[in-house]
This record gives structure tokens, C-alpha cells and sequence, in this order.
């Protein structure tokens, strides 16, 4: 509920395309504000509201709703997550992966702990999985603050191995070489990578509206009107209606 009442928001208002990267509310009812940890009245309708400076929200990449989809129930995946992002924001798809890879072993009890991440960069020592696992997981690592249904943690919860549960490391860095700290910068790379995003929209928008896959042969079409929505300073009612007057939609 909070993503499809943070899109009608953004379409009501004719807010961009940046408030999906990034922004400074969300849209909360009484249950959701006690699981991000929010101050909030009692209220079970959701309302738009002012994120405090340290809630660790803004955008939907920070709801638990696609933080949770991205996992298992149990164990958030940053694989998951970044071909999520890769895909979503970035419009790209990264390739099936090769056959009898070894899945990532469970933490032996008698080990110390280690992170999902810690086991990662170990499968990664395998150069047929390394290639991809480069470009991948560093936009899923970036939202590794998350649990698995969303929650805010420093730590992360190992359920087997000895000594304490270890840190949690955000870090990373893009296949360009930008370098992020966490969540919130990785946002900001988003941010500055916008034009990307408006392409995936425009072409997402276009194969929901139209109701089948984009090919070559749309090509121009697509560049023509991520050009309009990035003129209409990407906001989206504006960029909606751009899409319902081109001969894209008209000429269906």
C-alpha cells in the first residue's frame, strides 16, 4: 500500500521522477510508521508524511515492499535486489546464470559469523560467476541496512557460527567507478544517473500501456518521448499525458 499510494501521490501532485529515487516523505498509516521505527499518530489511513533526518527513508527503493519482494522472507538477497535495480531503474537485464554454480553455503556453527556479503565476495572467487556478480551486487549491497522485510539494522542477524553478529558494510562501488557509502549516496548516483531512468520509465509505461513488448522497431518512439519527459523536467502526470498524445499510444 505504501508504494501504490506513494505513485498516486507522485501522479496527483505532478511531482518527477526523482521522488521514486529519492525524497523526503513517504506515505504512512499507524502499522507501517512502528515498523520503520516512525513516530506517528493513530491513524490507519496512509497520509503523506515529513521523513525525519534519521529514518533511513526516501524513494521507493526504501519501501519494505520492495525491499521484501527483493528477499526471501527470512534472509534479504542483495542478488535479488540488484537485478531488481538493474532492471527496474536501469532498464537492463543481466544475463542467466551459468549452470552448476554452487549455491552459497548456510555460516557452519563452529565458523565465526560472517555476512551475506562475506559469503558473496567468496563465491565471486569463481571467475565464471565474478563478470556478472561485478555489476550486480553492488546495487543490491547498497541496501544491505535492510533486513529482509525492511528493517533498519547496523548489525546483521547470523543464526549460526560463533562470536557477534558482525556489522553491516553498504559500501560500494558502480561499474564506473563511483564510489558509494551507503544507501543515501547510492540514491544520489541514482539522482545523477536520471536520464537512464526516465528511458526504463518510458519504455515500461509504454509495454503496461500498450500491452506488449517494446522492439527495434519502437526505438525512436521511446527516444522521442524520453526526450519530451525530460523537457517536461520529468514530472509525471505531464509525461503520462506526452505518452497518451504520441502515435505510439494513438496509432496502437
Amino acid at each position: 500500500r505504501e508504494t501504490t499510494e506513494f505513485f498516486g501521490e507522485v501522479l496527483q501532485q505532478n511531482l518527477t521522477l526523482r521522488e521514486f529515487l529519492d525524497s523526503d516523505w513517504t506515505m504512512l498509516n499507524t502499522r507501517l510508521a512502528l515498523h520503520y521505527g516512525i513516530p506517528f499518530g493513530d491513524q490507519d489511513k496512509f497520509q503523506k508524511v515529513q521523513l525525519p533526518q534519521d529514518a533511513h527513508r526516501g524513494g521507493i527503493l526504501t519501501h519494505a515492499s520492495v525491499l521484501s519482494l527483493t528477499s526471501d522472507g527470512t534472509r534479504h538477497r542483495p542478488v535479488h535486489r540488484g537485478v531488481w535495480v538493474m532492471e527496474s531503474i536501469f532498464g537492463k537485464s543481466p544475463p542467466p546464470p551459468p549452470a552448476n554454480v554452487e549455491p552459497i553455503e548456510p555460516n557452519p556453527v563452529d565458523s565465526p559469523k560472517a555476512t551475506v556479503r562475506m559469503k558473496l565476495d567468496a563465491h565471486k572467487s569463481d571467475p565464471n560467476c565474478a563478470a556478472c556478480h561485478r555489476k550486480i551486487d553492488p546495487l543490491g549491497l547498497a541496501f544491505d541496512n535492510y533486513d529482509a522485510i525492511g528493517r533498519w539494522r547496523e548489525v546483521e542477524k547470523v543464526q549460526a557460527g560463533i562470536g557477534a553478529d558482525p556489522p553491516v558494510d553498504a559500501s560500494g562501488t558502480l561499474p564506473d567507478g563511483r564510489p558509494f557509502a551507503g544507501p543515501k549516496e547510492f540514491q544520489q548516483l541514482l539522482l545523477a544517473d536520471l536520464d537512464d531512468f526516465n528511458a526504463t520509465f518510458a519504455k515500461k509505461l509504454a509495454t503496461f500501456a500498450l500491452r506488449r513488448t517494446m522492439t527495434v522497431d519502437d526505438r525512436n518512439d521511446l527516444q522521442q518521448l524520453a526526450s519530451q519527459f525530460k523537457a517536461a523536467d520529468y514530472r509525471l502526470k505531464d509525461s503520462v499525458e506526452a505518452f497518451i498524445l504520441s502515435d505510439l499510444f494513438q496509432k496502437r
